[in-house]
């Protein structure tokens, strides 16, 4: 569509969105020792595509309302491929409801844009409510895999706020086609956040950091950061997990 029909709003916003990639980030004057710390975050909502966040047609959009509102850009697993940084951002919609999407830069601290389109993950559990918090592994065995919280309701307790999270696992070459892998099994621990997947094999095995909880807030006495091995990550099922920081 040319720039002549497009709503004049849409200019200026798309003015405000260029700029913002386009600026100098800066280390600040915080230290620690250990990280450094920069002045600018590398994506806000701000940064979301308008293509996304808006129909661009002003014969159906003739007011230039939102259609898909963003509440916060944030928890992005990050990676480095062939001399660029990308980041698989967890995107929250204004309905707390969270997708993912890809972002790149040529720098690990500033210029970091959005891809056209954000991924397109499998449905494959049909329970699913949400997703979220991505960590990114470019693993020994060829394969990229993300390891992401699946959220789905607890219809066990009479509470709508009430959740289940496990480990899902996803994979890619391209980070542009995923294929969906069952969700992580821990024999010990009913549910799992922020898992965490090692770049190599563990004595021929499929190594994790897991972080096992009795409910979806509540740690409860099996808290902590757990470890343990699977054989096949197709069907990943940790029979023992060792927990090693309580």
């Amino acid at each position: 569509m040319s720039q002549s029909k497009l709503h004049p709003e849409y200019l200026r916003q798309k003015a405000l969105q260029d700029a913002y990639p386009a600026r100098k980030n800066k280390k600040t004057d915080f230290y620690n020792g250990i990280y450094d710390r920069w002045e600018n975050p590398v994506l806000t909502r701000e940064s979301i595509p308008l293509s996304w966040r808006f129909d661009l047609n002003p014969e159906t959009n003739p007011h230039f309302m939102e259609r898909l509102g963003v509440n916060a850009v944030f928890n992005s697993g990050a990676i480095k491929l062939n001399g660029k940084y990308y980041l698989v951002a967890r995107i929250e919609g204004n309905d707390r409801k969270s997708f993912f999407g890809v972002a790149e830069s040529d720098s690990p601290v500033e210029g970091f844009h959005f891809w056209e389109k954000p991924i397109l993950l499998p449905g494959t559990c049909p329970e699913e409510t949400n997703v979220y918090d991505m960590r990114l592994t470019q693993h020994e065995d060829g394969w990229i895999y993300g390891v992401f919280c699946s959220e789905s309701k607890d219809n066990s307790v009479n509470d709508l706020s009430a959740a289940v999270a496990a480990a899902g696992i996803v994979r890619t070459k391209d980070l542009k086609t995923w294929e969906r892998l069952p969700n992580l099994v821990t024999k010990r621990s009913p549910q799992q956040r922020n898992v965490d997947l090692l770049p190599e094999f563990v004595n021929g095995k499929y190594a994790f950091y897991t972080r096992p909880m009795d409910d979806f807030i509540d740690t409860g006495s099996g808290g902590g950061v757990g470890f343990g091995l699977c054989d096949d990550i197709t069907h990943a099922v940790i029979d023992e997990e060792i927990i090693t920081s309580p």
